[in-house]
C-alpha cells in the first residue's frame, strides 16, 4: 500500500481542507480482509466453562494447563508483586485459590489466550506492552470504581474485567494485518503528543481501533456487553444499553491517561461522566493516586507477559 505518512504528522494539516483525503485510507483494505484470526480454542474453552453451573477451580486450571504458556504466565500473575505472596505456588489451582480468585483467573486467561494469536509489534504507545499495562491498571481501577457506585447500579464484575482487559483489542489486530501502517501510526502519535490518539487514527487512516476491535468481538461470538465497549469506549455520550459499563472504560482511560498510560492521553473528561456513574471525584482521584504508586510493578507484569 502506497504510504506518505513517513514525513507527515497532523499539527502540519489542515483538516478543514474541502475534498480532505486520509494519507492512507485503510478502509478498502479492511473490507478486503477475507477472515479474522480465530478464537483459540482455549479461549472458547473457557467462555463456556463461564456458562456451566458446575464450574469449579478444579475446571478452570485443568483447561490452563492446556497450554503451557498461558499456565506460567498465570503462576508468575499469582507469584507478582502487585500480589504479595510469600508461599511458592507449583500449581495453577494454589494460584487460583490462594491467590488470584477464580473470576479474576477466568477472565485473565480468557484475555491472554484472545490476544495470544495477534502478533502486534511490542514497543509504542498503542504496543502491546502499553496495551497490557493499560489493561493490567484499568482492570484494578475499573473495578474500585464500580465498588464506589451505589450497589443497584454497579455493572457485573467479571464483565467489568473483562471488557477492561479487551477493550483496546483492535490495536493488536491492526497490527497484526496491517504492521507497516500501525508502525507509521505509532511513529504520528509521538510526534503528536498533545493529540488524542482516537483522533490521530481517525484523521489518518479513516477508521480506528474500535471498529476493528468490534468486528473481531462480533466474529468470536463474544458477548455483546463486551462488542458495546470495545465499539463506543472513546464516547461518553453514548448512553445506548450496557452505557454505564462504557462510561466506566471511558474514564478509567482517560484518569489512566493523566498518568501517561494508554490511549487516554490527551483526551478529556468532566464532572458529568462522575455525576451519571454517581462517583465521587474527590474519591476517585485519591484511588488513582494509590493505582499509581503500583505503577512500576503492573510494568514489570505486562514487562512479564509480552516477554
Amino acid at each position: 500500500m502506497e504510504s506518505s505518512l513517513s514525513s507527515w504528522t497532523i499539527n502540519t494539516i489542515d483538516p478543514g481542507l474541502d475534498n480532505f483525503s486520509h494519507p492512507v485510507d485503510l478502509r478498502e483494505e479492511i473490507n478486503r480482509i477475507k477472515a479474522l484470526p480465530p478464537l483459540p480454542g482455549i479461549a472458547r474453552q473457557i467462555i463456556e466453562l463461564a456458562s456451566d453451573p458446575l464450574a469449579d477451580v478444579k475446571k478452570l486450571a485443568a483447561i490452563i494447563e492446556m497450554d503451557p504458556i498461558l499456565s506460567s504466565q498465570v503462576i508468575r500473575w499469582a507469584g507478582s508483586a502487585l500480589y504479595g505472596y510469600r508461599g511458592k505456588l507449583v500449581s495453577i489451582q494454589e494460584s487460583i485459590a490462594r491467590v488470584l480468585g477464580y473470576d479474576f483467573v477466568m477472565n485473565l486467561a480468557l484475555g491472554l489466550s484472545a490476544l495470544s494469536p495477534l502478533k502486534a509489534p511490542k514497543i509504542g504507545k498503542v504496543g502491546t506492552r502499553m496495551l497490557w499495562i493499560q489493561a493490567i491498571a484499568g482492570s484494578r481501577l475499573t473495578l474500585t470504581l464500580g465498588e464506589m457506585m451505589p450497589a443497584e447500579e454497579r455493572p457485573d464484575r467479571q464483565t467489568l474485567f473483562l471488557a477492561s482487559l479487551l477493550h483496546n483489542i483492535g490495536f493488536p489486530l491492526l497490527g497484526h494485518e496491517f504492521p507497516e501502517e500501525f508502525a507509521y501510526l505509532s511513529r504520528i502519535i509521538d510526534a503528536n503528543a498533545t493529540l488524542s490518539v482516537y483522533n490521530i487514527e481517525r484523521f489518518a487512516f479513516g477508521v480506528d481501533h474500535t471498529l476493528l476491535g468490534a468486528w473481531l468481538m462480533r466474529s468470536w461470538s463474544m458477548p455483546k456487553p463486551i462488542v458495546d465497549v470495545v465499539y463506543h469506549h472513546h464516547n461518553p455520550h453514548y448512553r445506548g444499553d450496557n452505557y454505564p459499563l462504557n462510561l466506566l472504560v471511558y474514564l478509567s482511560d482517560c484518569l489512566l491517561g493523566t498518568l501517561g498510560i494508554g490511549d487516554g492521553q490527551n483526551q478529556i473528561y468532566s464532572e458529568e461522566e462522575f455525576a451519571v456513574l454517581n462517583l465521587n471525584s474527590d474519591a476517585v482521584h485519591q484511588k488513582l493516586a494509590e493505582l499509581s504508586a503500583s505503577l512500576d510493578d503492573i510494568a514489570a507484569m505486562a514487562d512479564q507477559l509480552t516477554s
